[in-house]
């Protein structure tokens, strides 16, 4: 055993970290990131995903469950949320999680009384773990909760993308800095081709880069809800009724001056200025039609 070996396992792969206001959260220390951060995970799960999307009102509104993707199950923050924020509706929603590994879910299980959120799911999630789709019923809510385990670098599993219809995306992965395939065009592309029917995706980055690789992946993309110290996130939709507001051309004269506009193509990524040919295909998306730019980009010494 080299001297990485020991070190690897007298750390801690995670931790519980303290939140204001008397939160906890899951801390990964292989990552350097904690989930939830600032405001935890309830606050942000209603700030990031369900308000943007109008969750309520689609799932009030649906004559089937509401198919959900959640991806990044991490330690089940969003996905439990979910189901406490919506559980006053006489609905029903179809929950499909995504995750590389089960470290996180069983961790934050194993200290749900301090984080708060897990406490009375810890039967649920234990099931979840061992048959990887449950159904039950959360005060008026149906629930069927689908668990997918493998690393989405890779491509989804097919049992996903063959039997799923996706109408909201909560997209929860680690940052672009710590998991940059997740984030790139091509991660957002073939999101994109998946989604036969309307469907809108949420996610706390707010960064150029990440915004850029939606709309060439042929989103609609507008500003998401304010959350802790970001005044606000991002929310991408197949229709652009679906978003509101959506970025306009304050925005995309922004695109043209930012060092960091050029979405994730290759590793590694190097932070840069949007290339003439994605600028090219930006200003001929149908959200900046009615828009008037001059094809070139100001010459860069």
């Amino acid at each position: 055993m080299n001297h990485s070996d020991v070190k690897s396992e007298l750390t801690p792969a995670y931790s519980i970290v303290p939140l204001p206001h008397g939160r906890h959260s899951v801390r990964s220390e292989a990552h350097g990131e904690t989930f939830h951060p600032q405001v935890g995970p309830e606050v942000e799960a209603r700030c990031v995903y369900f308000h943007p999307m109008r969750i309520e009102e689609r799932i009030k509104s649906s004559r089937k469950p509401l198919c959900l993707w959640d991806i990044g199950l991490g330690s089940a923050g969003n996905a439990i949320n979910l189901i406490r924020e919506h559980e006053h509706i006489k609905g029903g929603i179809e929950l499909h999680s995504f995750d590389a590994s089960l470290a996180p879910l069983k961790f934050a299980l194993g200290h749900s009384e301090l984080l708060g959120y897990m406490c009375g799911f810890e039967s649920l999630v234990e099931q979840l773990i061992q048959e990887k789709v449950i159904q039950f019923q959360w005060g008026q809510l149906e629930v069927c909760w689908h668990l997918h385990l493998g690393d989405l670098r890779e491509g989804y599993p097919d049992d996903s993308i063959s039997s799923t219809c996706p109408e909201a995306v909560l997209y929860d992965p680690y940052s672009p800095a710590k998991n940059p395939e997740l984030w790139s065009l091509k991660a957002f592309q073939t999101i994109r081709e998946q989604l036969k029917a309307p469907c809108t995706l949420a996610t706390y980055s707010r960064s150029t880069s990440v915004r850029v690789a939606m709309l060439c992946a042929g989103f609609f993309v507008g500003k998401g809800g304010e959350v802790g110290e970001k005044e606000e996130t991002t929310v991408a939709a197949t229709h652009p009724e679906l978003v509101e507001p959506l970025l306009d051309a304050l925005w995309l004269r922004k695109v043209m001056h930012s060092t960091n506009a050029e979405p994730i193509t290759h590793l590694p990524h190097k932070r840069s200025f949007v290339r003439p040919s994605t600028w090219s295909k930006l200003i001929q998306h149908p959200q900046f039609e009615q828009y008037s730019f001059a094809h070139d980009l100001p010459v860069r010494h």
